[in-house]
């Protein structure tokens, strides 16, 4: 009798050792960029923390992976990215035939809005945007400036966390809907916001925002620099500064890292002002709100840059713009 009891009990124990943790596991998650990582965690919700791989560098193409970041990678049951062509970093990982990194690149969501990238510093003409030269296979993928590029991706990663742990599909689903709601209203009150502003023309320093002004419709006529490694000419920068002063170019925007000094030059004696917006919310903490800040800052930058007092100033991108609202009730 005492022996079939201890059996029992053994046996119960056995199967409670193999099926707790296994209910209890939690998704082992990785993303790679800040705006990437604040939409997973959303959508994750209390069921894990979201690892973030670049945490610090201003370029997805310099960032260089430590064997630390590695390891989290291969031993992650998924990672989330935007395209190895921007987070070129992750390249030789999610490429490797023997590591077999699970991995979900958000560019390839479903009804994405892709532009591709605009080769020319100039592409104001009189009649209409100068769309020459571009070569269609070469996307533009900063997708996540447009918040409706950032519901399509809410929705891939929704579905991908769902099929790795269908238990606690309904708190993914529920979390991404409430995302969902919250980024159709930014994007309204915010094309509310910019409204006044759609018809005055900005230069960009760094060409990284055309999705942002494609969702608001604003109107930009030129780069300073298309790429981050290539410094602007003698030439190129007269020719902006003759733009600036024909157009009554009203903004220009420099990104963090950017040269002040050099937009300067492009206002010239114009009334012009300066602002500094982030892409990649450097300065801001990592988290479920990110990206809604993100944006709220873009947005606040811009209207500050054009309605401001006629001066260079420079907005610490680091402090979160007022306008945010409350986090959602994640599960």
């Amino acid at each position: 009798m005492i022996n079939r009891l201890y059996r029992a009990l053994l046996i119960s124990g056995l199967f409670l050792a193999f099926t707790l943790p296994a209910q209890a596991r939690q998704l082992d998650v990785v993303a790679s960029i800040k705006p990437v990582h604040s939409l997973v965690q959303s959508v994750m919700g209390s069921r894990g923390e979201v690892t973030l791989l670049m945490d610090s560098s201003l370029d997805p193409h310099i960032f260089s992976m430590r064997p630390s970041h590695i390891r989290k990678v291969v031993n992650a049951d998924v990672l989330f990215y935007v395209d190895s062509k921007l987070e070129t970093f992750l390249t030789g990982i999610i490429d490797n035939d023997q590591q077999k990194v699970k991995s979900v690149a958000l560019a390839k969501a479903r009804d994405l809005k892709l532009l591709p990238y605009r080769t020319s510093k100039i592409w104001f003409t009189e009649e209409t945007e100068d769309h020459t030269g571009h070569d269609h296979e070469e996307m533009d993928l900063h997708i996540w400036l447009d918040p409706e590029n950032a519901i399509q991706m809410v929705r891939m990663i929704e579905e991908t966390l769902s099929a790795l742990d269908p238990d606690h599909r309904v708190t993914y689903i529920r979390n991404s809907k409430l995302v969902i709601k919250r980024l159709y209203e930014l994007k309204d009150r915010l094309r509310q916001d910019l409204r006044p502003f759609r018809e005055k023309p900005i230069i960009i320093y760094h060409d990284a925002f055309q999705y942002f002004e494609k969702a608001f419709s604003l109107y930009s006529v030129g780069a300073i620099q298309l790429n981050s490694d290539s410094p602007p000419s003698a030439s190129h920068l007269k020719a902006l500064k003759q733009i600036a002063k024909e157009k009554h170019v009203t903004c220009v925007l420099g990104t963090p890292g950017s040269h002040p000094r050099i937009a300067t030059v492009v206002m010239g004696d114009t009334s012009a002002n300066y602002g500094v917006v982030d892409p990649l919310g450097v300065y801001l903490e990592p988290g479920p709100s990110l990206y809604m800040e993100l944006i709220e800052e873009i947005a606040l930058t811009i209207e500050e840059c054009q309605g401001g007092d006629h001066e260079i100033f420079d907005i610490n991108p680091g402090m979160p713009a007022k306008k945010v609202p409350p986090a959602p009730d994640l599960q």
